[in-house]
């Protein structure tokens, strides 16, 4: 496999390496320490560690150098690439994959390379065409009569590895990149085929919370399927290759991926719901349900309940639970535990106590009123004012009385997009000077309020229609844009724009196990390349005492100027599938702001609580413990049953926010022994249990693995 690392998750992209990894073992008897990424659109910071952990020592790849928008050169072929937690590994970059090997050819690569100094070798894939062709016998011939042919380059047949070996002979690289390898091009292939994207980031999602709850069960006496899940992985790593997630495939590939997604959707779903099933007593006593916290925190979250609970619900406490009827059910604001899950009990027969709990949320529960100019929605914590576009002209945090809009916020803009050179790959920068009329024919209704303020808006944009749900929950600073947009556009591109009362010349961009800061201004070439990027979650602008951050549910393209966060919604490609992403497209995304520096945030917390839904399930949990750490920034990402079959459990956590520090892991009480292990999860070291945990220092950007047992 050639997977995508700019859209691919951070689990997903360490499951890739396990399986390439043990397929070199298992199969060919080898173990592979080189990776050879050819074809790949970009190479994200956190690849170097992720490296690391499988003991790879050499990555090999070239797209860097198709700068075929222009852009600035990438200055180096033989280099140390250091990811953003410091770890390096050698790589080797050549300009092309299908090389000839004619003494014209030869002659050009060698007097056209990139680095003329500290550069005494090149390595050179060649091959017939760009299917994966192997060599003819020309290509051999020639390389036979230039093994020391005066005038030209020596050139010998050899292994990547061979090459790297004779270049740590001649001393090794003596030049450092530190950070991304941004791909100067194909910028466009993080947005085409949304649905493709949204499929992918929900099986992963799916796929993680299956796993988190198959551990616990299989503490249980659950006996793990580990074939099955195995089989569900392999299925969702293909779908990651750098064709087929990025977007630019032909349209029967999408219709073979779109059934391979359901498949792990309905199949990950099944597995879960075994889990969660083993591990509750009563199950399918509908007069109690169980919600589920997967993530390693506390968290508040909106929940529906069956319609059993009318009447409100009680805690295993005796706390009463205000639930509200609204048009998907019942709703209760309910907080649950880190990684654990909240028993809640149908009320008695009447409603008697319903209104004592409802004082408890009465301060905190968010309104909508309708103004001159449009909307007000409010809480406890911010007011937000809608206009009669569905724009948010204002959004003032309570706390501070501070104003964190700086135009209209959720301004949808609509551009053309006809990119010069590859239709579903590219966005050219020009895109910016074509603008077109914005939206038209907005009606605005009121839908709800109390544990959730909703306001509809519905509208059009170019040939589409939309349909957009805006909505603030009871105590949350985190506004949602629910959006279903009919999309029958060609050659556009939509965006939504959320200009900020901030000041900063970089923006942080979540990418796998951490973020990246690119520039918000287009001062040099180096800026001016980076005029759309990838994101995963959020993308925030802050200073030392402010910020804000828009979130999405499966959005990765996203471009950065001045103040204006601009999240990158479609695109209408007609090649090589005409007409892509045409039809019915459902997203969410979210606006966040803090008082406070990033590391006093919750955007990383945000990011996940918009992400992952807490499943709700009839029957009682009995007293169960599970993980957390006494760290904000330290994340529990994954936890699942061992690969090797074993009754362990393996535990895959990192630093978020770029601030190293001590972290205590709390671990479950039948953990007797904790192992620090490689990402293949053997087992490096042991560590010492005290007081129910390990404690365990994070460098910034660092990811652990843990073998518990």
């Amino acid at each position: 496999m050639e997977p995508d690392t700019n859209l691919t998750g951070g689990e997903s992209l360490v499951r890739q390496l396990l399986h390439g990894k043990r397929y070199y073992k298992e199969v060919l008897g080898v173990e592979s320490d080189v990776l050879w990424l050819p074809d790949t659109f970009g190479y994200c910071a956190a690849l170097p560690q992720i490296l690391a952990g499988f003991g790879v020592k050499y990555l090999v790849t070239q797209k860097i150098f198709w700068c075929c928008n222009d852009g600035e050169r990438f200055p180096y072929h033989y280099f140390t690439w250091e990811g953003m937690d410091g770890t390096k590994v050698v790589s080797f970059l050549p300009t092309s994959y299908t090389y000839r090997t004619d003494p014209e050819e030869i002659g050009n690569v060698w007097k056209n390379r990139s680095q003329k100094e500290d550069l005494k070798a090149f390595l050179l894939p060649f091959g017939y065409g760009d299917g994966g062709g192997g060599p003819s016998r020309d290509h051999l011939e020639y390389i036979r009569r230039q093994q020391d042919l005066e005038g030209s380059p020596r050139m010998k047949m050899g292994s990547p590895k061979e090459f790297f070996h004779f270049m740590e002979e001649q001393g090794g690289p003596r030049h450092t990149y530190t950070g991304e390898l941004y791909f100067s091009s194909h910028r466009g292939t993080y947005t085409s085929q949304a649905k493709i994207k949204k499929y992918n980031r929900a099986c992963e999602l799916a796929l993680r919370e299956m796993e988190w709850w198959s551990a616990l069960a299989g503490k249980k006496g659950m006996v793990y399927d580990q074939s099955r899940a195995d089989s569900l992985w392999k299925l969702l790593l293909f779908q990651q290759f750098h064709d087929i997630l990025p977007g630019s495939s032909i349209a029967r590939v999408y219709e073979e991926a779109r059934k391979a997604f359901l498949r792990i959707l309905e199949e990950s779903q099944e597995m879960l719901g075994q889990a969660l099933d083993f591990l509750l007593e009563d199950s399918g006593d509908a007069g109690t349900v169980t919600i589920f916290n997967s993530l390693s925190f506390p968290r508040k979250a909106l929940i529906t309940l069956p319609e059993e609970f009318r009447n409100g619900a009680v805690t295993e406490d005796g706390k009463r639970v205000y639930v509200q009827h609204m048009e998907e059910g019942y709703k209760a604001l309910v907080e649950l535990p880190a990684g654990n899950g909240m028993t809640l009990y149908a009320a008695a027969e009447n409603a008697a106590g319903q209104e004592a709990s409802d004082s408890q949320y009465r301060k905190a529960c968010a309104a909508v009123r309708r103004t001159e100019t449009g909307y007000e929605m409010e809480n406890d914590r911010i007011s937000a004012r809608i206009n009669a576009l569905g724009q948010v002209d204002s959004y003032v945090l309570k706390s501070s009385g501070r104003e964190m809009a700086a135009g209209p916020m959720n301004r949808l803009r609509l551009f053309k997009d006809i990119p010069r050179h590859f239709d579903a790959w590219d966005i050219d920068a020009c895109y910016r000077d074509l603008e077109l009329d914005g939206v038209r024919d907005v009606r605005m209704e009121r839908k709800a309020e109390g544990l959730e303020a909703v306001l509809e808006v519905c509208g059009k944009i170019g040939k589409s229609s939309f349909t957009q749900t805006i909505s603030l929950a009871a105590g949350q600073e985190r506004l949602e844009f629910h959006t279903r947009i009919h999309w029958q556009e060609l050659h556009r591109l939509l965006k939504t724009a959320f200009p900020v009362e901030v000041h900063a010349e970089t923006a942080r961009n979540e990418i796998q196990f951490g973020f990246v800061e690119r520039p918000a201004h287009r001062s040099r070439e180096y800026d001016k390349d980076r005029f759309e990027v990838c994101n995963h979650r959020y993308t925030a602008l802050c200073d030392e005492a402010h910020g804000a951050a828009v979130l999405n549910d499966g959005k990765y393209g996203i471009s950065m100027e001045g103040n204006s966060l601009e999240l990158t919604l479609l695109r209408a490609p007609s090649s090589p599938q005409m007409r892509a992403d045409n039809g019915i497209q459902e997203f969410t995304y979210a606006f966040y702001a803090w008082e406070g520096s990033f590391t006093e945030s919750d955007v990383v917390r945000q990011g996940y609580e918009l992400n992952v839904q807490p499943p709700v399930r009839s029957g009682r949990l009995p007293e169960m413990d599970t993980v957390s750490t006494d760290r904000k920034n330290i994340i529990v990402d994954t936890m699942k049953p061992a690969e090797d079959g074993s009754t362990d459990v393996v535990l895959r956590l990192y630093e978020a926010e770029r601030a190293a520090v001590s972290a205590k892991i709390l671990l479950p009480a039948w953990c007797r022994r904790a192992f620090l292990c490689d990402m293949m999860e053997q087992a490096r070291q042991e560590l010492s249990i005290e007081e129910g945990g390990i404690t365990l220092m994070f460098h910034s950007f660092e990811i652990k693995t843990i073998r518990l047992r």
